[in-house]
């Protein structure tokens, strides 16, 4: 069996493609790195090390590694042949992996090939989805088309992958704990499960909205909340107890929503809250603000991590506050390498933050929920400035 998988960072080599590897397939990654390209090629192989198992070495094997610029033949061949295409680009990047999985697919497709499972395991609301989209949007194979080539099965992913250097080897540190749900609904064969050790389900939504609101809403709240307290290293904000139990509040009213949603107990959500406190709190786990909070106006928007839970639990009468609290403190994210974080930076300079409220996260100026992020990103600043 083969597998292609676009993206060799972090989660691509550290999360999606392991379980490639434990179920079997031969991995092609296609990434643009040409020297993490060249590691891998020269052993067919890469190194993964367990953090809770005393950073315990596993190696991947059966994997090659393709440019998708000076390659781009040899990639379309790999998604003519595939069993399986998966991506972990981050979900800005779709658009860009779009036209050669186009072109892969619609090569697939005047060949008469099987259809394919595409999974976008990225850390977005129906990602496949989105991926989809992309796809059609270049007019190169028709819906029709598509649908008889490909099916887009969204998944819930997670799982702690950090990158490091081991005798001058690119290598990932990960967590032993994941998570990867898969639409059982949309798989080519719903029968046949193409990936071992993962979850599949008829209901994804109510996982990836307990992924997105707890896990990533909390990390993302608990990041930019301690950007403003001068933090630059997610387990120095972890450390902080005060920040802690800030954050397990903010995880508790997603929680207190998805309870009501979709039946999950009390217990089930606290042990899944502790799981994600844990994270930065394991030894020798290093992780940067920046990288949690990178993209900031990708997570203003409506359904995302922090406003989509606010919205809903003001629908259901439920406790929003440091859920509010959070998406105050995205506008005050100041990182100079991060061109979303300048972009919002600017706005709210030019044009006040009330509108840009507005403008980023499509609450309206006259409702209660609109005002209580002003007054709180008014506060938050006077903070940022004391310090």
């Amino acid at each position: 069996m083969k597998a292609v998988h676009f993206g060799a960072g972090s989660i691509g080599r550290g999360f999606i493609a392991d379980l490639l590897h434990d179920s079997g397939y031969e991995i092609t990654l296609v990434d643009v790195n040409a020297q993490l390209n060249k590691q891998i090629n020269q052993t067919h192989s890469y190194h993964l090390y367990v953090i809770e198992e005393k950073y315990q070495e596993k190696t991947i094997d059966r994997v090659k590694a393709l440019s998708p610029v000076d390659e781009a033949a040899e990639v379309i061949q790999e998604i003519v042949s595939a069993n399986i295409l998966t991506t972990a680009v981050w979900a800005d990047n779709l658009p860009k992996v779009a036209p050669m999985i186009s072109e892969g697919l619609h090569q697939r497709f005047l060949q008469s090939k099987e259809r394919i499972n595409v999974l976008a395991c990225e850390n977005a609301m129906f990602n496949s989805e989105i991926l989809k989209k992309e796809i059609l949007k270049l007019g190169q194979l028709t819906e029709d088309q598509l649908e008889q080539v490909a099916t887009f099965p969204n998944t819930a992913v997670d799982r702690m992958v950090l990158e490091d250097e081991r005798a001058g080897e690119k290598v990932i540190n990960i967590g032993v704990d994941f998570e990867l749900v898969i639409e059982r609904t949309k798989l080519a064969d719903p029968t046949s499960l193409p990936i071992k050790g993962t979850e599949y389900t008829d209901h994804l939504v109510k996982y990836i909205e307990r992924k997105l609101y707890i896990i990533n809403c909390g990390h993302a709240w608990s990041g930019y909340m301690g950007a403003i307290k001068g933090y630059t290293l997610m387990s120095d904000i972890f450390a902080d107890e005060q920040l802690v139990e800030a954050t397990r509040e903010v995880m508790g009213e997603s929680a207190d929503l998805l309870a009501k949603k979709y039946g999950f107990t009390k217990e089930d959500l606290d042990s899944y809250i502790d799981f994600a406190i844990r994270r930065f709190q394991t030894p020798g786990v290093v992780d940067t603000v920046s990288r949690v909070c990178r993209s900031p106006i990708r997570k203003l928007e409506p359904n995302e991590r922090l406003v989509g839970p606010a919205n809903q639990c003001e629908e259901n009468q439920l406790k929003n506050d440091h859920l509010l609290e959070g998406i105050a403190a995205v506008f005050l994210f100041d990182d100079s390498e991060d061109q979303q974080s300048k972009e919002l930076l600017a706005y709210v300079e030019e044009h006040g933050i009330s509108d840009a409220v507005s403008h980023y996260t499509e609450l309206p100026p006259e409702g209660s929920m609109h005002q209580a992020i002003v007054q709180k990103y008014q506060q938050l600043q006077k903070q940022k400035g004391e310090r």
